[in-house]
């Protein structure tokens, strides 16, 4: 799962490695760091593991059911009628550019 949010960019998969528990990736360290503030994910902070040699830099392994409750938690919290507006205020406007790059491109495939 891809999920782009006013606190950063994740990738979740299940890498099979840890029973019950799922790996959060990031390209940027502080985009864990912001997960980090929800309650379900607090106990993680330390836990970060930070590699060169793969496609996503910074990840960290959650239990499934700690995932759920702090996905939940961001759908709660949305508090924005313009989501590029808020990542601008809340990310800076590079983020919100990048972010909007890729909403062009995928912007593509509804009108093809």
């Amino acid at each position: 799962m891809w999920l782009v949010t006013d606190r950063g960019f994740y990738s979740v998969v299940d890498k099979g490695d840890r029973e019950g528990h799922v790996c959060i990736r990031a390209r940027v360290g502080t985009d864990l760091e912001n997960l980090f503030e929800l309650e379900s994910l607090t106990g993680y902070a330390g836990d970060v593991i930070e590699t060169h040699n793969s496609d996503y830099r910074f990840r960290v392994y959650v239990t499934r059911e700690d995932w759920v409750a702090a996905a939940a938690d961001l759908a709660r919290q949305i508090d924005y009628s313009n989501f590029k507006s808020v990542v601008a205020e809340r990310q800076g406007h590079d983020r919100a550019h990048t972010y909007m790059d890729v909403w062009s491109d995928l912007n593509r495939l509804q009108r093809d």
